[in-house]
């Protein structure tokens, strides 16, 4: 990606708020000149011509061009900031919008604080450079040229020594800038990395304190500062380098420009006021090139971070937005041979695996740990997309379509039930915004929990914690079902819902899922096979293929694979009943 046309892209909008900054800019520019320009006059026309007349003009231009310069960069800064803040949003959401459109492979892929650094972090030092550094850098670039031109206009020699002593400083700068922005590109790998540790470690709190590994994630995260703290040092004292190098060339400038001014003074061909001039223009052209050496780690923090970032635009999406909607689903449902692996794994998760379901189904699937029964039902949602096979919704293949309008008309219910951290109206609400309290009421009472919000102070503005972590795990089930009845869909999804729960809950949490099935096609994947017993048809999944498919007494007479499941679950009567 250009980095420099995919920046300027950005810009492109606000066209008309940079045209206004670079005119306050170039104003405040021109009042730069003015007091170099007045000392001259001050030297040549009341010191050495003795009128004393000019001096209260003199004093006065002086004091207009400061309040002139102070208001017009003023106004330019603001308008400036204003404009990079704007242009830093759109990066953040741009970056934001693709990570909710990427397949889900690239999240099984990619450390979750890789993704929080470069959308916070990342976005952070960009802010910092387009907030302190570009502003000042625009005014005192604008003032340079002007003060060059000034200098050239008046005594063009000066201003050759200027301009070559500029030029002999750029390239060495230029040579420490590029190490720069390497080791800063390191940086932040190095820091999104610790970031990731960090993140990771405060998050698995509860397992750290289980296992007490608490000395190794400290060491491990020491380990990484002291790497990272003894790099940054080396990329400071580069740039400190530059910046020394710009303080000698600033400083060897004037001495230079004394020599050739003294010279022609003496020749006549100059007056003391106007080299005078000429030496106060000095520090306005170096100006630019001081505020380079000194934000130089600023600026070259920010190249890599703007890469990272960017690097988020050419993600592919899941599929194309314009794809037509998916209309409303009836919920005929027929996956065909599915064949699927995951990313970067040589692993076949499903070999072949054939589904098919019509209107007001309920299928169940079980077996063993890893049989690729998530799996499945995340091709069905289209999350992944299969290797070989097709997914059929009413005669429809879903990849033809905007999954997401597919998704809409999907209720699911899964054993990690995910809750923000806000009230419980607003997770009840999540899939369904426009829901009437009456129907929020219906819902709640279908999931069970209508006593446990009558006994809260706050009712449905509780506020359940992050991860729900204020509710039981039951609870929390009973949340992320009533969330599903809310919406009402044609298609149910149970993912393993009640597994995590203790028997009292997981049969009060199921009488409210054999309330909500009849009339809609229901998928249930399940651990305890009494869950799928009534189910119109159970398939059995073992690495990945369909080793048993039939009803729950037909399975049973089978005595296979399910069969021996059931009698490892059930009592020693329940072995007996069945013979």
């Amino acid at each position: 990606m250009n980095i420099l046309k995919t920046t300027l892209g950005h810009f492109k909008p606000y066209w008309r708020k940079l045209l206004l900054a670079l005119t306050f800019s170039l104003i405040g520019g021109a009042f730069t000149i003015l007091p170099p320009i007045l000392a001259g006059k001050l030297v040549d026309e009341v010191i050495g011509a003795r009128e004393t007349s000019f001096l209260l003009w003199i004093v006065g231009g002086v004091l207009v061009a400061f309040l002139g310069k102070s208001l017009f960069e003023t106004l330019q800064e603001y308008v400036q900031v204003k404009i990079g803040l704007d242009v830093i949003t759109d990066m953040q959401i741009r970056a934001f919008k693709k990570l909710h459109r990427t397949p889900m492979s690239f999240f099984t892929t990619t450390p979750r604080g890789d993704m929080l650094y470069r959308l916070t972090h990342d976005v952070e030092s960009v802010q910092n450079l387009n907030n302190t550094v570009v502003p000042r850098i625009l005014q005192q670039v604008i003032g340079a040229i002007a003060a060059f031109t000034a200098v050239f206009a008046l005594y063009w020699p000066a201003a050759i020594v200027m301009f070559a002593v500029f030029a002999i400083y750029i390239f060495p700068s230029f040579k420490l800038g590029k190490t720069m922005r390497k080791m800063s590109a390191v940086q932040r790998d190095m820091s999104a990395d610790m970031y990731q540790h960090l993140q990771e470690s405060i998050e698995s709190t509860r397992l750290v304190r289980t296992f007490q590994t608490q000395k190794k994630e400290i060491e491990t995260q020491q380990k990484k500062q002291t790497e990272w703290k003894n790099y940054s040092i080396r990329a400071a004292l580069i740039g400190k380098v530059n910046w020394r190098l710009g303080n000698l060339f600033n400083i060897a400038t004037p001495g230079v420009v004394m020599l050739i001014g003294g010279f022609s003074i003496w020749k006549g061909n100059l007056t003391i006021g106007t080299l005078i001039a000429c030496l106060n223009f000095i520090p306005i052209m170096f100006l630019p090139v001081r505020s380079l050496a000194e934000n130089a780690l600023t600026i070259q923090q920010a190249i890599p971070a703007l890469q990272r970032i960017y690097e988020y635009f050419d993600l592919p999406e899941e599929h194309d937005e314009k794809l037509p909607a998916f209309g409303v689903v009836e919920g005929n449902i027929n996956l065909n041979n599915i064949w699927f692996t995951y990313p970067e794994s040589d692993k076949k998760i499903l070999k072949g695996v054939s589904l098919s379901m019509e209107q007001g189904n309920h299928i169940g699937i079980v077996g063993t740990s890893g049989g690729g029964k998530s799996t499945l039902i995340q091709i069905l949602l289209g999350l992944y997309e299969p290797e070989k096979g097709s997914v059929l919704i009413d005669g429809k293949n879903l990849f033809d379509y905007n999954r997401n309008s597919f998704r809409q008309q999907v209720g699911v219910v899964s054993q990690e039930t995910f809750l923000l951290n806000s009230t419980l109206r607003n997770n009840l609400l999540y899939g369904k915004k426009d829901a009437t309290q009456e129907e929020l009421d219906r819902a709640v009472e279908a999931a069970g929990l209508t006593e446990l919000i009558q006994s809260l102070e706050d009712k449905y503005e509780t506020v359940v914690g992050e991860r729900g972590l204020k509710l039981s795990g039951g609870q929390r089930q009973r949340v992320a079902l009533a969330r599903a009845i809310l919406r009402q869909p044609p298609v149910l999804i149970f993912d393993e819902a009640t597994s995590s729960l203790d028997g009292e809950t997981e049969e009060k949490v199921q009488e409210a899922l054999e309330q909500l099935i009849p009339g809609r096609t229901t998928i249930t994947i399940a651990h305890r096979l009494i869950t799928v017993r009534n189910a119109d048809k159970i398939l059995l999944l073992d690495q990945g293929m369909v080793a048993e498919e039939g009803t729950h007494e037909e399975l049973l007479a089978l005595r296979g694979q399910y069969y021996e499941l059931y009698k490892a679950q059930y009592s020693e009567l329940e072995k007996e009943m069945i013979g």
